[in-house]
C-alpha cells in the first residue's frame, strides 16, 4: 500500500445522545515522529458523529494522502448477513440496509436498523437463547493471536458494547461513499483502489497497540504513561504544554492517540496491516 501523509485516530461512540459528546475524539498526527495532536470538537471542543463524517470529508480539500483508524466495525459475520440478504449479500448490501431502516434517526444513528431485525442483537436483559453472539474472522484471529477478544457486534448493551457504535460507522461510510466516491476507500473492503484513494479509513482494535509497546491491560492514565507508550512506538514526546488537553480527553482517547502514533511506524511497510484478517 502507497505511504501516506497524515494518520489519524478516532475514538468513536454509538450513543444515542448526547449528540455533541466527549466520548468522541479525534486525532492526528503527520508522518514523522511528531506526537499526535488532538483535533478540536466544532461545538465547544465536543464533536457528533456527522461532524466527525463532514470533518474527513474536509480533508480532501487538501492534498494530503491521509490514513484514518476508528474503532467501529464497518461489517459482522458473513453468515448473519447471508441469512438477512442472501448468497449475493455484500457491504454494499449490508450499508444500504442499515441507511434505509434507520434513516429518520438522527445522527447517524442505527435503532431502525436492529429494530428490525431483533432476532440478531442483544439490546435488553439477559442474553436470549437465540442471540449467539457471533464473532467475525478478525475478531477471532485477534483473540487467537493474544491481542484481546473484541466484543461481538450483536451485542447492544452494556458499557463495553461495539455494536450500536459499528451500526452508526456503516451510515457513516454510506454517506462518506456518497459524497465522495472512490476519493475515500473503507478498508479492507475496497483494498483495490486503496493506493488510488486520497483517504483510506480502517478499523482498528485499540487495546491491542497498547499489548504491542508491552503496556499490557492497564490503563494509559497519565501524561507518563503515555509518553513511554508513545517511545516504543519510535515517537516524540508529548510536550508537558499540551497536558491541559490530555487530562480533558476520554481515557479510550488515550488508546488512539497511540493508534495514530503506531500507524506512523508502519508507513514503511507496504501493508499497514499485516495481521488483520476479515
Amino acid at each position: 500500500m502507497k505511504n501516506f501523509d497524515r494518520y489519524v485516530g478516532i475514538d468513536w461512540s454509538g450513543a444515542k445522545a448526547p449528540v455533541f459528546t466527549k466520548s468522541i475524539a479525534v486525532a492526528y498526527c503527520e508522518a514523522g515522529e511528531a506526537p499526535p495532536c488532538l483535533v478540536r470538537g466544532p461545538q465547544n471542543g465536543k464533536w457528533s458523529r456527522t461532524a466527525v463524517a463532514d470533518w474527513i470529508l474536509s480533508l480532501l480539500k487538501t492534498p494530503q494522502r491521509v490514513l484514518i483508524g476508528i474503532d467501529a466495525n464497518f461489517g459482522y459475520a458473513k453468515h448473519v448477513g447471508i441469512s438477512q440478504f442472501g448468497k449475493s449479500y455484500n457491504y454494499k448490501t449490508l450499508w444500504g440496509d442499515v441507511e434505509a431502516k434507520s434513516k429518520q434517526d438522527a445522527n447517524f444513528l442505527a435503532q431502525g436498523f436492529w429494530e428490525a431485525w431483533p432476532q440478531y442483537f442483544w439490546t435488553e436483559g439477559k442474553q436470549p437463547a437465540h442471540i449467539t453472539l457471533p464473532k467475525r474472522t478478525t475478531e477471532t484471529v485477534c483473540g487467537e493471536a493474544g491481542c484481546g477478544w473484541p466484543e461481538s457486534p450483536f451485542k447492544l448493551l452494556g458499557p463495553k458494547q461495539v455494536g450500536k457504535g459499528g451500526l452508526a460507522a456503516m451510515r457513516m461510510a454510506h454517506y462518506l461513499k456518497r459524497e465522495a466516491g472512490d476519493k475515500i476507500c473503507i478498508w479492507p473492503f475496497e483494498k483495490h483502489i486503496a493506493d488510488t484513494s486520497q483517504i483510506v479509513i480502517s478499523e482498528i482494535y485499540p487495546r491491542q497497540f497498547l499489548r504491542r509497546s508491552m503496556h499490557g491491560n492497564a490503563k494509559v492514565n497519565s501524561l507518563k504513561a503515555l509518553n513511554e507508550v508513545l517511545q516504543k512506538q519510535g515517537t516524540d514526546k508529548i510536550k508537558k504544554k499540551r497536558i491541559v488537553l490530555m487530562i480533558m480527553m476520554p481515557m479510550q482517547s488515550f488508546l488512539h492517540l497511540v493508534y495514530a502514533c503506531y500507524a506512523v511506524v508502519k508507513k514503511r511497510y507496504q501493508n499497514p496491516y499485516p495481521t488483520h484478517r476479515f
